[in-house]
């Protein structure tokens, strides 16, 4: 007889805030972010909601910890990739690929990462060896600590915004126009379909990876200033 995943089969493995976090992320996979409480979570594990409290402090150290399994699974994808000095380009297109994939593999879970402030080992981990790499490639500290940033919030942004929109392989939308108004003039309809009904997720990807890392290794002006947000003041 089939069982569910963390049902009363499992009840023979103890209890553990590895097991309790992984569950809770199946549980999102399954059933959304807004679904899971305490009590659901318990009754998914077989027990009690409050016996989840031996082992996080509250539903933000659970959903902290859920983050957590999602950079495990990243690191465990880039493990392995080239990340020395002759490779360390390929280094980061692994690092960017694994968080994009993380996102398809767990939407409901992901904008976990960007909500939730915290920096787990693993994400930590996957940095600093990315530092390492580049600094050993001669690549000053600073600029590489610049990209990896930079690189982070356009994997997952990119990949969120995906998931959201629902794209499949190919453009925004089944039919570009399901997307217009009536009545939009034709020449713009013209530059929904090309910009929108011939987008190429995957490929549009790897190109904003292939124009950063471009911009990371050429020259700079010396004397060009940093260019600064600024946002005006009242009055």
């Amino acid at each position: 007889m089939a069982t569910r995943s963390g049902g009363a089969t499992d009840q023979r493995s103890p209890l553990s805030r590895p097991r309790v976090l992984q569950t809770a992320l199946g549980y999102i996979d399954a059933h959304g972010l807004e679904a899971l409480s305490m009590h659901k979570l318990g009754a998914e594990l077989g027990v009690k909601g409050m016996s989840l409290y031996n082992h996080v402090s509250n539903k933000d150290d659970l959903l902290d910890g859920v983050v957590e399994v999602l950079w495990t699974e990243v690191e465990s994808a880039v493990t392995g990739a080239v990340t020395t000095a002759a490779g360390w380009h390929d280094g980061v297109r692994s690092f960017a690929r694994a968080l994009r994939a993380i996102v398809r593999r767990h939407p409901n879970a992901a904008p976990l990462i960007i909500s939730h402030r915290v920096m787990p080992e693993p994400a930590l981990r996957i940095i600093q060896a990315q530092i390492i790499a580049a600094v050993a490639d001669s690549s000053p500290e600073g600029p590489a600590y610049d990209l990896l940033r930079t690189i982070t919030s356009y994997a997952l942004g990119s990949a969120l915004a995906e998931a959201h929109w629902g794209l499949g392989e190919t453009g925004c939308a089944s039919a570009v126009s399901d997307l217009l108004r009536p009545g939009i003039p034709g020449d713009l309809v013209g530059v929904a379909e090309i910009f929108c009904g011939r987008g190429d997720p995957d490929a549009q990807f790897e190109l904003g990876l292939d124009l950063m890392l471009r911009g990371l290794a050429a020259p700079r002006d010396p004397s060009a200033r940093p260019v600064r947000n600024t946002v005006p003041g009242p009055g």
